[in-house]
């Protein structure tokens, strides 16, 4: 019975070294996603940051076009109240045509979607377009997070948190072996005191009640998967 014991409490323990071992590799793995996501994310946010830094500057460059248009418009009254008509209609044209070419180039540049300023596009408006930071860094990341050589939704301290709980796993694991070990000593201790009966069955009672804890908790616990 005391063999059996000892072999049934070995057999266990090294179950539980083996379960720890083999999702020990889990969470390396787990560990090296959250690490590979971290950087692309940091990636992502210092690209999203040139990209809206881009943006802001073309905007500045939208604006300073319109800016120019509006003192063609401006010169363009100071020569129709001269007498001027010819100079002031070349003014004006000369201003649309800047203000067209400003929305152009804004939306080539992706200051300005496309689809949103098809009316500015075929006929500039006299003011220019608003332009909130905000909102641009919000569409910037919504393009990065959907465009085709995107990888998806990334999420590092999820891998992070698996990988940490995969570790309390394994400590688990390595506790209750801990305790199938006890067991294991406890057994002996009782093989050794085999003629003196008191001792023998008090050393037998605890190793067993050493083995069902360590071998119920593992199983129940931290061994599934």
């Amino acid at each position: 019975m005391i063999a059996f014991l000892i072999g049934a409490a070995t057999v266990v323990a090294a179950i539980f070294g083996w379960r720890a071992a083999a999702i020990g590799s889990t969470a390396a793995y787990d560990d090296r996603q959250s690490i590979s996501e971290t950087i692309k994310v940091e990636q992502q946010r210092i690209d999203i940051g040139i990209a809206v830094v881009g943006d802001t500057r073309e905007h500045t460059r939208y604006l300073a076009d319109y800016a120019a248009a509006a003192e063609l418009e401006n010169q363009a009254a100071a020569l129709a109240a001269a007498g001027s008509g010819a100079a002031a209609q070349s003014n004006r044209t000369e201003a649309e045509l800047l203000r067209a070419t400003a929305t152009e180039r804004a939306v080539a540049a992706g200051v300005f979607g496309r689809f949103s300023v098809q009316d500015d596009l075929r006929r500039p408006t006299a003011t220019p377009r608003p332009f909130s930071l905000d909102e641009r860094a919000a569409t910037r990341r919504a393009e990065a997070s959907t465009g085709l050589d995107s990888p998806g939704k990334l999420d590092p301290g999820n891998w992070a948190d698996e990988a940490e709980g995969i570790r309390d796993r394994i400590n688990g694991l390595a506790v209750w072996s801990l305790v199938l070990l006890v067991a294991v000593l406890l057994f002996t201790v009782a093989q050794v005191n085999s003629r003196h009966r008191p001792a023998f069955y008090a050393f037998m009672g605890l190793g067993v009640v050493a083995l069902l804890v360590g071998a119920v908790s593992g199983f129940t616990i931290h061994f599934p998967a």
